[in-house]
């Protein structure tokens, strides 16, 4: 660790990052253009490529250490990302992935001093401190582990991922009320979520109230049939209290010894199981969370797509100044995360290089029944088509909830695929999340205003809903950009009718 802490001295007083060749940033760009297809034999080319021509591009280290993460070479994956730090002291994405490297590798102690280490540069990262929260509760440090997911939650009060956990953690301190309060909160918002009742049904039985958490178990087996701590837990709840209605006579000749109190019996099967969660993957995106307000609307006004200089200026000419917009682009093009190449007198701009930070918001559920969980691990996809493929066979079958947990691991590999975010979208209007649905198509649409896909997603969404003027809005849209389009007129007649 001597040398993070150097390499955090030495950031103290402004090592800046390296400028990548412009070569390099092409072909790393290209690296990961593949990385987010699922394609990661050709990433890892790619950054292969780009480190013989630019030894020091810290960069195309931590790209490549990704990669080798996905595939469980972690050792290796963690010689990348040293040298990433190596060649930047304060590059936070890599001091992350160490953390998350370690803690795969269950050195607790190396991977909390990595987090720390994030934190201090970052105090504000809230991923950050949920991650360090984990790794708190794993070693059973819950009291911390509280104290880091409050944190989380006081930068933001939104963070189902940190809300999750910590009534994970409130539950081993007893303090049951709490945890119910906190997951109630959650499956407001997110009904079809079968871990946040298992949670709840966990808590239930801390405080002996069997019957609603037979009720909560239940229902978290019955959304994901596939969660087998649910079904096990409800198994030993139910076998539990089947054995003390038998007469005592029966339980005296069957165990030949004074039966224990069934809540104590409970509470000791039910620990074996551990009450880690694991939380969807992506709910939190860590693409550009610590950019400041001037660049996250610079960043977020450039997509894949190449596009000018001018049009940039134009899409934030009210909010910034010349100078604000000059440093910002600055700023982008120095941290990696955006590429600019010029084409006769104009300049274009694109996202480029760096993929940040490892996603990893997950508390392994720590299956007792290891045949099981290996033989789900061979079968679980892992590239994009994989998991897209996935996510459509289960919205067919009309769990969205679980379709929308694989749209949401494919997209962590390419996050700005068009179909894939219209089709979570689609899931999320299945489930009556309409906000969510038009938060997910407008990440599309802010990089292709002119999406159809996007355009019909919103406006079948909207008329599913019975919202006859959003609904005509957006198939209006749609005959803005193709006049004549019969089902855009067709849908259009029907809500204008319902609007008279």
């Amino acid at each position: 660790m001597n040398m993070i802490k150097y390499g955090i001295i030495v950031g103290s007083i402004g090592m800046a990052r390296p400028f990548s060749k412009p070569n390099v940033s092409k072909v790393i760009a290209k690296g990961n253009d593949h990385y987010r297809k699922g394609e990661l034999g050709p990433a890892m080319q790619s950054y292969n490529a780009a480190i013989k021509t630019d030894p020091d591009n810290p960069i195309a280290w931590n790209n490549k250490g990704l990669v080798l993460a996905i595939v469980g070479k972690y050792q290796e994956a963690l010689k990348c990302h040293l040298k990433a730090l190596e060649l930047d002291g304060v590059y936070i994405d890599a001091i992350s992935n160490i953390g998350m490297i370690y803690a795969k590798m269950k050195n607790y102690s190396e991977a909390m001093e990595y987090y720390d280490a994030a934190l201090e540069l970052r105090p504000d990262h809230e991923a950050a401190w949920n991650n360090k929260g984990n790794l708190l509760a794993k070693m059973d440090k819950h009291d911390e582990s509280i104290a880091c997911y409050k944190k989380a939650l006081e930068i933001d009060p939104g963070y189902v991922a940190a809300m999750n956990n910590l009534a994970v953690s409130l539950t081993h301190t007893k303090d049951y009320s709490g945890a119910i309060e906190l997951i109630d909160g959650v499956l407001k918002e997110r009904p079809t979520f079968a871990e946040g009742w298992y949670i709840k049904g966990k808590a239930l039985i801390g405080q002996k109230k069997f019957g609603k958490a037979i009720i909560c178990l239940e229902r978290a087996h019955r959304l994901n049939p596939d969660f087998t701590k649910a079904e096990k837990a409800l198994n030993i709840l139910k076998k539990s209290l089947a054995e003390e209605e038998m007469p005592a006579k029966t339980r005296t000749k069957k165990k030949k010894s004074k039966p224990k109190d069934v809540q104590e019996k409970m509470e000791a099967d039910l620990q074996e199981l551990s009450s880690e969660m694991e939380i969807i993957e992506s709910e939190y995106d860590h693409i550009s969370d610590h950019l400041n307000e001037s660049q996250q609307k610079l960043f977020e006004s450039i997509g894949d797509d190449p596009i000018s200089r001018s049009d940039i200026k134009k899409s934030v000419k009210d909010d910034m100044s010349e100078s604000t917009f000059q440093r910002g682009l600055k700023d982008l093009e120095e941290r990696g995360m955006v590429n600019k190449e010029k084409k006769g007198r104009y300049v274009y701009y694109y996202r480029s290089e760096t993929l940040g930070a490892m996603d990893d918001e997950i508390i392994e559920l720590d299956e007792s029944d290891k045949g099981k969980k290996k033989k789900k691990k061979l079968t679980e996809p892992k590239d994009f088509s994989g998991l897209v493929n996935r996510a459509k066979s289960l919205a067919k079958k009309g769990r969205h909830e679980e379709a929308i947990s694989y749209y949401k691991k494919a997209l962590k590999i390419n996050p700005y695929d068009e179909m894939a975010l219209c089709m979570r979208a689609q899931s999320h209007y299945e489930l009556g999340e309409g906000n969510k649905a038009m938060s997910s198509v407008s990440e599309v649409l802010r990089s292709r205003p002119d999406s159809l896909p996007a355009w019909f997603t919103l406006a079948n969404g909207s008329f599913q809903l019975k919202n006859w003027q959003d609904a005509a809005d957006c198939y209006g849209k749609i005959l803005e950009i193709s006049p004549g389009n019969a089902d855009a007129e067709k849908n259009l007649d029907i809500c204008l009718k319902e609007l008279e």
